[in-house]
């Protein structure tokens, strides 16, 4: 493969998610889609429509590749607690040089430390579809944080609220996003993208956690055990391995635009709010940074204005200053960055180990909230 021709790619599952990865896969100068692989009806209806061959397996589709080079990438996006099992056997049977599977890496981290394990052993790159760290706002926030604009961060607000139909639940194949075990409730589904990217905003990463549960509304599902149950909603303290603090609060059950993606706007599926709202807010020395409507709050022209510094503080008006952001897609965005890596020209925005980070902070807020004790969960040391 030359730095100027197209990498292949192969797109594993055929659900939710897959026709947004095949959108952007088709529309890129620098991937072309050449597979779809999925043993159900969905995946061979996409193949079909998107004229491009369809597979039941990695074995099938290698098997008809015969002596043709090998697919340069795979992307998983099969259900949650099949990411592991899927990229596994990609690992055993096929020679990409990357894998991008689709968030959360796992429900569990043992699985996610093995399948990490596997990849380093491999020598593929293991990339993590949190797509949030190429998102415009994430951008130009991680910028001004870079900058020293707020100074150190010394803590986060963050929320995901939002109101998820009845019929989210109740949909063929949807039987999962009931069950914990599957990876289903806002925890894994929704609030696993917000971990990742404070993760990536702050520079450091959740080491012990505080969780109570929310009141339930909605009635179970007759075919759910309640302990496998998932979760409405929670409050979430955290603290980060440089001593930043933060609190969470995650509902699916109450109707909010306090929820990136309907202040972010960036999903058609799902309304944006009528006007800029903010999912996170981000506390430094020097200032604070809301997000993704990404404004700034200091005392800069306050300080221009030859105010000596040890005299301001509350007792002197906040300037406040939108920044710019940029029109890019993210989902555009990662699957270029998925070409550089494949070329060696980048390492993984979101690696394998950022998604096993994610995955363990999941794994604490939900041991917290089974507990039910108020104790801390201490998370392990990065890997």
């Amino acid at each position: 493969m030359t730095s100027n021709s197209k990498i292949t790619v192969v797109l594993v599952g055929g659900g939710t998610i897959a026709p947004l990865h095949a959108k952007y896969l088709t529309s890129s100068p620098n991937c072309e889609l050449v597979a779809i692989i999925d043993p159900f009806p969905p995946g061979e209806r996409l193949a079909k429509t998107l004229n491009v061959p369809h597979y039941k397996s990695v074995g099938d589709l290698l098997a008809q590749s015969g002596t043709q080079p090998q697919p340069d990438a795979y992307i998983v996006c099969v259900p949650s607690h099949l990411h592991v099992p899927v990229a596994s056997e990609i690992l055993r049977q096929a020679k990409p040089k990357a894998i991008l599977v689709e968030k959360p890496m796992a429900t569990d981290s043992a699985s996610a430390s093995t399948l990490l394990k596997e990849a380093r052993d491999a020598g593929v790159a293991l990339l993590v579809g949190h797509h949030r760290r190429f998102h415009p706002a994430v951008a130009s926030a991680r910028k001004v944080i870079e900058a020293g604009r707020i100074g150190r961060v010394t803590a986060v607000s963050a929320m995901w609220t939002s109101k998820k139909s009845d019929d989210y639940f109740q949909l063929p194949g949807a039987g999962w996003r009931s069950k914990r075990s599957a990876g289903g409730g806002p925890v894994w589904t929704n609030m696993v993208h917000d971990i990742d990217a404070l993760h990536y905003l702050t520079g450091s990463r959740v080491e012990q956690i505080w969780a109570t549960r929310a009141r339930r509304e909605r009635t179970l599902p007759a075919d759910v055990d309640a302990a496998d149950a998932v979760e409405e909603g929670a409050a979430v303290m955290a603290r980060y391995a440089d001593g930043t603090v933060a609190t969470f609060l995650v509902c699916d059950n109450t109707p909010s635009p306090f929820g990136w993606e309907a202040a972010a706007g960036d999903f058609a599926d799902y309304a944006a709010a009528s006007v800029p709202v903010d999912s996170y807010r981000i506390l430094g020395t020097r200032g604070t940074l809301s997000v993704p409507d990404n404004v700034l709050w200091n005392y800069d022209e306050a300080l221009k204005d030859g105010k000596p510094a040890n005299t301001i503080g509350w007792n002197v008006a906040l300037t406040r200053e939108p920044i710019a952001v940029t029109d890019d897609i993210a989902f555009q965005q990662q699957t270029e960055h998925l070409a550089r890596v494949v070329r060696g020209q980048e390492a993984p925005r979101c690696s394998g180990a950022d998604g096993l980070a994610a995955v363990q902070v999941c794994e604490a807020i939900l041991q917290a909230l089974a507990a039910g004790d108020g104790v801390p969960v201490t998370l392990p040391p990065p890997v």
